[in-house]
């Protein structure tokens, strides 16, 4: 059981992309924390910023408001990171496969 449980979480881990900030702060985003319902809605040109950063915000575990506070150039790091990770969440397991 413990050894079922430790592939589960070697796995969940691969399911992470980390980002280092300017400051060296390490922002982790996690797409197991969104729904389908919220990529889809995402994917909505007519979506609102403020949705559309709370979406963002949720997967990096972040506020909107701290999301918000970034410098520009780290908000583009996140943003690039999670979209690039958002078109091929299972890079890493297909490899392996």
């Amino acid at each position: 059981l413990l050894t079922e449980w430790a592939g589960q979480l070697a796995h969940f881990r691969k399911a992470i992309m980390k980002v280092i900030l300017k400051d060296k702060t390490e922002v982790s985003i996690d797409l197991y924390a969104i729904t389908l319902s919220e990529v889809r809605s995402l994917l909505d040109m007519k979506k609102n910023d403020h949705e559309a950063d709370s979406i963002l915000a949720k997967a990096c575990g972040l506020t909107v408001e701290k999301l918000r506070e970034l410098p520009f150039p780290d908000y583009r790091k996140i943003t690039k990171a999670f979209w690039e990770y958002l078109s091929d969440p299972l890079k890493d397991d297909e490899e392996k496969n």
